[in-house]
């Protein structure tokens, strides 16, 4: 944090003293507050003023869950789990407030924080209870804190804040600690939640199946996400040129440098980028996939579909997925990966999505794109089939179906050869990460849906120019 001249001790004594007499209202914004009560701090970079607009919105009650996806050593720990705690504390000092980040050491340090940074401010404490795990107001507020993994039976909550459930490399390479602290997360804290609770998540990544993936998977339409990774990216959010640095006056482009060597590109990509990818080793590499900047003007299209059999059942965090990946071949021969559709839904649902993204196409790419679909299994799943082609083919779509024969992995390979020749391209698109994660990882990653679908469109997209160069030539 970049310091500025502090208040003096004197100031800071008289200032609470004040709030303790009700002389001085605490501030209706989260950043006229900061800049009095934590004013040896600077909160100018824009990557804290974004969160404070947030934050206030919280306050206001018209936001309950937010996710803030920042990087490491960005002030988001002082800034929006001690700051902000303090603040709802003396704004309304009856806040029941449940803190948990990955032990209990940690969460001790994180409650003893906000208690000295609130009673500075004119809180008044309970002496009844006044343990750094749990301590109260005299109006029946106070802060709960819990190590991932602890128990919080009978805890009822106004504001929930999870910061960083996963502390360490180890344990976010763990599959059983990744469900050892995603069975906390969702059983523990955010079961006590009531109607009004608002919860605020704040992260660095470290895994695509960590915690903050999985919710942005399963519940995508529940939280407000703000992602702001360190190094700017197209598209940013916050109007940066690509690669500038989310705090340059602190974390500028020396610091990121020195941190991507010491973190290598894997651990670079989680924790300073926020983009969590599998250590390679499978059919793809991260580096084949060249990268376009728009979708091509002229080209035939395919999209294929790998369709979920099943509903989603309940209780399962991780179900199949139904992917749908348009390809289009280009006029220099290489192929681009112009969508990736993903979804996990029921089965009326998802086939309600598809019809849209249908019109969609049919929209984008006038003439230029038709369907493939494979088959489900069983009588039912064809049956099943046949009646979301007949939809799709009311709606204008060329639709084919296929069952697919052999395995995956064989079904993949010539998309591989292409991409490792460099001949496989991404337009730009929200998928772009999340499809090379898959592929770095296939096949013996979890998911492969993503990657069955743009094999399956590859090799309808060859067939086609197979097709249509014999009958030229002949």
């Amino acid at each position: 944090m970049t310091a500025v001249v502090p208040l003096p001790t004197r100031a800071a004594a008289l200032l609470a003293l004040r709030r303790r007499r009700g002389l001085v209202a605490v501030p209706a914004t989260y950043a006229e507050w900061l800049a009095t009560a934590r004013a040896e701090y600077d909160w100018s970079a824009r990557h804290f003023q974004r969160m404070q607009e947030a934050l206030d919105q919280v306050t206001a009650g018209t936001l309950r869950r937010v996710m803030f996806q920042i990087p490491i050593r960005h002030g988001k720990t002082e800034h929006n789990t001690l700051g902000y705690g303090a603040y709802r504390l003396l704004r309304d000092p009856r806040t029941r407030l449940l803190l948990g980040t990955y032990n209990q050491k940690q969460a001790n340090k994180f409650s003893r924080g906000i208690k000295r940074l609130a009673e500075a401010n004119g809180l008044a404490l309970s002496k009844g209870r006044d343990a750094a795990e749990e301590w109260e107001t005299p109006q029946g507020g106070g802060v709960r804190a819990v190590g991932a993994g602890a128990g919080v039976a009978s805890v009822n909550a106004d504001l929930i804040l999870i910061d960083d459930p996963i502390g360490s490399r180890d344990d976010a390479e763990s599959q059983a600690k990744r469900d050892q602290v995603w069975d906390w997360v969702t059983n523990d804290l955010l079961a006590r939640c009531e109607p009004h609770t608002a919860v605020l998540f704040t992260m660095s990544r470290w895994h695509q199946d960590d915690p903050a993936g999985r919710l942005r998977d399963g519940q995508a339409g529940t939280w407000h996400v703000l992602d702001l990774p360190a190094r700017a990216e197209p598209g940013d959010t916050l109007g940066r040129a690509e690669h500038e640095p989310l705090w340059p006056a602190l974390r500028g482009e020396a610091w990121l440098d020195e941190k991507r060597v010491e973190l290598t590109e894997y651990g670079f990509a989680s924790l300073l980028q926020g983009r969590p990818r599998p250590r390679e080793g499978g059919m793809f590499k991260w580096s084949w996939w060249g990268l376009l900047d728009a979708v091509p003007a002229v080209g035939r299209m395919v999209r294929y579909w790998d369709l979920a059999g099943t509903e989603p059942r309940g209780g399962s965090h991780d179900p199949d997925f139904s992917a749908g990946a348009l390809l289009c071949r280009m006029t220099d021969g290489r192929t681009a990966i112009v969508d990736v559709a993903r979804m996990r839904k029921s089965i009326a649902a998802r086939d309600a999505d598809l019809l849209a993204i249908a019109r969609a196409d049919l929209a984008a790419y006038p003439g230029r794109v038709r369907w493939w679909i494979e088959t489900e299994a069983g009588i039912a799943g064809a049956e099943r089939t046949q009646q979301l082609v007949r939809q799709l083919q009311n709606v204008g779509m060329p639709v084919t179906t296929e069952h697919p024969t052999g395995k995956k992995i064989h079904r993949a390979e010539p998309l591989a050869s292409k991409a490792e020749a460099g001949n496989i391209v991404l337009c730009p698109g929200e998928w772009r990460d999340a499809f090379r994660a898959e592929a770095a990882d296939f096949p013996n990653g979890k998911h492969d849906d993503q990657v069955d679908a743009a094999a399956g469109a590859d090799s309808k997209l060859t067939s086609l120019h197979t097709a249509i160069t014999t009958t030229v030539r002949t």
